[in-house]
């Protein structure tokens, strides 16, 4: 564990980092940061940037930094704030500063819903978003949630979390302090864990019977109160939902409609009607009471199936003023040990979705597609460079945090060589790459919905769309068209995308008014990549990859689109007012392709033809299947090595799971004289799902 001031310092250089590479100042380049790392956790969700101050009203002071849309499913929207403090020592957060921090963000809120804030915001700032929602949704924000970031460690005499209302609003503060985040950034959590005492919603307990256990899980059939589940949704929100469950949630009319025609009309036949939800938690207290059997506790309690029954229990007693006397859902509870928790709870979340089919690529880090695409970014060195005495690699993090938490406890000497070896500025995250990806498949309106709805949006290419093939079958056929060339083109989208932020920001005070960089970024590469298809042309992503980086033409190219799309997008059609919402749609990018690109007649040496782009994409899938099978060989042969198919040959369950020809492979696999007459790729991957099969039964190389 690093001390308060060693910490202090890794947040110093990564926010340095963040802001040369950003063009922000410390402060927008330490909230960006943070707001990164808590994207996920379901207490905070998707930021936007939106920096606004002002006065106001009987000399209200305001400020505000940012924001998290509006979550549909428990009707909470967050208002963020940074306090950076420069120093080289941690320094108290005092009440009096968290007060006033929190008097900043409490006073936008006020302004926006009485007195019209809206009005007196440019349209071109999002800070105009956030006030319009405040204005004219207020009837569906059910909390505000106050996120204060700091730098400082938090006086323990401060009253973190308030329960009071802003504007007729519920509010809850939460203070990120040098503390919470240092707990943050040495936890490979990528939330933080919610416990619930249920005495204290005045509940004995939920009724259980145990049904399934195994080492690694016990699973529990259960009787809840509707009045509790709406209560614990009420007060945690979509904390309790499973951060990738809740991207699909939406409040669909007909469900919704259903579940309230029911509470209101019959609610003793609530359990019968519904199909109950699905949960897992870390840790659960069940106790003997009166002699049932009641769950009293939990810890990180999470909804992995069921969330729309949730929200819309709560909905009906919030909005429809409802009583949900006599209402009772049935639960599946799975109490996951904390160390299988990462790999156990994505497949109960996988196979608990089926009514409304989730795609597999969609749940945590774990899909085979981000597994490959990590492989081969610890594997692949960029091209060299003049001068360059180390040739580097470009991080692939596939689960958040994961590039700062491998580096974290390195000795000075480690982490200098870890720094050549994957520089700050060469990070791609899932989310990132998802954002490369769509913008390259012409898709800015994806983009610009946010990142986690483009997330599954590009998640969507991974889903079988026949119910006769598996998605494990479906990820083997598509599986080499990710392979090396296709990585190298997303590094070098993210090349181009990172040039043009640059280019963006540097246009301050010339052309670029100051907002929406994200979306000016993303309609500016897919108009590029339109314009050269439309002469018969691809723009050549090689070339970016054997350069790492642009050029001057280019570049002026980019800056002329840049400033073409931002007049566009700044200029909603008729009716709309919101750029944001603009930028969502799909008519927005059918104005921004039909705009006239001149420039792209200058780009020669960055375009090839379509059909050396074809011959080239067919080159890269025919060495992505050979190296599919190098890859399988690789991993079964270090299997043979290691005794891994000796050991499972004498696990005593393998002759009652497996048909005799598996056990057959199994033997031949073995031994290396064995293995080398396995020569079928067929059977390399036959075996990979033996081990997977069995594991899942439990078995554990000594």
């Amino acid at each position: 564990m690093m001390d308060d001031r060693t910490f202090l310092d890794e947040l110093r250089q990564i926010v340095v980092r963040r802001a040369a590479a950003m063009h922000l100042v410390d402060t927008l380049a330490f909230v960006a940061e943070v707001a990164d790392r808590l994207e996920e956790d379901p207490v905070f969700g998707e930021f936007v940037p939106a920096e606004y101050s002002g006065s106001g009203g009987r000399g209200r002071q305001f400020r505000v930094h940012g924001f998290t849309q509006l979550d549909e499913s428990d009707g909470t929207l967050g208002l963020v704030i940074g306090k950076w403090l420069d120093s080289d020592t941690p320094e108290t957060l005092t009440t009096a500063e968290g007060v006033r921090l929190s008097g900043l963000i409490e006073n936008f809120v006020l302004e926006a819903v009485e007195s019209r804030l809206n009005e007196r915001i440019t349209e071109s700032n999002s800070a105009y978003e956030l006030a319009c929602q405040l204005q004219n949704l207020g009837r569906k924000v059910y909390r505000i949630r106050l996120h204060i970031f700091s730098n400082q460690p938090l006086s323990q005499k401060f009253k973190e979390e308030v329960f009071g209302s802003v504007a007729g609003i519920p509010i809850e503060r939460h203070i990120w302090d040098l503390h919470r985040l240092k707990a943050i950034y040495e936890s490979s959590r990528e939330r933080e864990a919610v416990e619930i005492n249920l005495s204290k919603f005045g509940s004995p307990g939920i009724p259980c019977i145990e049904a399934a256990r195994t080492d690694k899980l016990r699973s529990y059939l259960c009787v809840i109160d509707g009045t509790l589940l709406a209560d614990l949704f009420e007060r945690y929100g979509s904390r309790l939902l499973e951060g990738n469950v809740r991207s699909f949630l939406g409040m669909k009319g007909n469900v919704n409609k259903g579940i309230r025609g029911t509470i209101q009309d019959v609610p003793s036949l609530f359990f019968a009607y519904n199909n109950g939800i699905a949960a897992t938690a870390a840790d659960l207290i069940v106790e003997d009471v009166g002699g049932r059997h009641l769950v009293t506790g939990m810890v990180d309690f999470q909804i992995v199936n069921g969330g729309q029954t949730t929200a819309s229990i709560l909905n009906a007693r919030k909005k429809d003023k409802l009583s949900l006397s006599g209402v009772t859902v049935q639960m599946k509870l799975t109490e996951v040990n904390r160390d299988d928790a990462h790999d156990l709870i994505p497949k109960i979340a996988q196979f608990a979705n089926t009514q409304n089919k989730v795609a597999v690529a969609d749940f945590f880090a774990n899909h085979p597609f981000h597994r490959k695409i990590e492989e081969i970014s610890r594997r692949l060195q960029i091209p060299a460079k003049a001068g360059a005495r180390i040739q580097s690699r470009w991080f692939y993090e596939r689960s958040r945090g994961q590039f700062q938490n491998e580096r974290l406890y390195l000795t000075k000497a480690k982490k200098d060589a870890f720094d050549l070896e994957y520089p700050a500025d060469q990070v791609i995250n899932k989310t990132d790459l998802a954002k490369y990806d769509n913008a390259w498949r012409e898709k800015p309106y994806w983009i610009s919905l946010g990142a986690q709805k483009n997330f599954t949006k590009f998640a969507d290419q991974f889903e079988s769309k026949d119910p006769e093939v598996s998605e494990s079958e479906y990820w083997n056929k598509i599986s080499p068209n990710y392979g090396d060339s296709y990585y190298q083109k997303i590094v070098a989208v993210a090349i181009v995308w990172k040039r043009t932020e640059s280019i963006v920001s540097a246009g301050r005070g010339d052309w670029y008014e100051g907002d929406y960089r994200a979306q000016i970024v993303s309609y500016s590469l897919a108009l590029l990549f339109h314009a050269l298809r439309s002469q018969g042309g691809e723009f050549d992503l090689m070339q970016v990859w054997a350069r790492q980086g642009t050029d001057g033409v280019l570049e002026d190219c980019i800056r002329n689109i840049a400033v073409v799309v931002q007049k566009a997008i700044l200029s909603p059609r008729q009716g709309m007012t919101n750029v944001g919402e603009w930028t969502k749609k799909e008519d927005c990018w059918k104005v921004v392709r039909e705009l006239a690109v001149p420039c792209v007649r200058q780009l020669d040496r960055w375009t090839v033809s379509r059909d050396d782009y074809r011959k080239a994409k067919e080159e890269g899938k025919k060495q992505g299947v050979q190296d599919e099978g190098i890859s399988l060989q690789k991993t079964v042969l270090g299997l043979t090595s290691s005794g891994y198919w000796l050991a499972l040959l004498k696990w005593p369950k393998l002759k009652d799971l497996l048909p005799p020809a598996d056990c057959n492979l199994v033997i031949k696999a073995s031994s290396l004289q064995g293995f080398k007459k396995i020569n079928i790729e067929k059977d390399w991957r036959r075996l990979l799902e033996i081990r997977q099969m069995c594991e899942d039964e439990g078995f554990r190389k000594a």
